[in-house]
């Protein structure tokens, strides 16, 4: 009886860490890496969306980001929000 009920705990404790395991936050994701061309192309049609829009558009493209950017760094833990400042410092991305 007691070999069965710390079979039936374990089974319960590893399919409880699948589980957890398989759900994401949605803040984090994978992206491709990009060659030196493409993110050049990217560039570039970014730009050219940015300039086809108007004034309200773009203030609510740049808002919508600036708040996804956000989320992303209130989500970091203490030394990954560190190691990102350190890397950006004043908030810019160094290009």
């Amino acid at each position: 009886m007691n070999t069965k009920s710390i079979f039936v705990a374990l089974l319960g404790l590893f399919l409880s860490v699948g589980a957890y395991a398989q759900v994401q936050t949605g803040v984090y994701k994978v992206k491709p890496r990009r060659s030196p061309e493409e993110r050049a192309a990217h560039h570039a049609q970014m730009k050219e969306k940015l300039a086809h829009m108007s004034p309200a558009e773009r203030k609510a493209f740049k808002k919508a980001r600036h708040d996804k950017h956000q989320a992303r760094f209130n989500a970091m833990t203490p030394e990954q929000r560190a190691r990102f400042q350190d890397r950006h410092p004043h908030g810019k991305r160094n290009s």
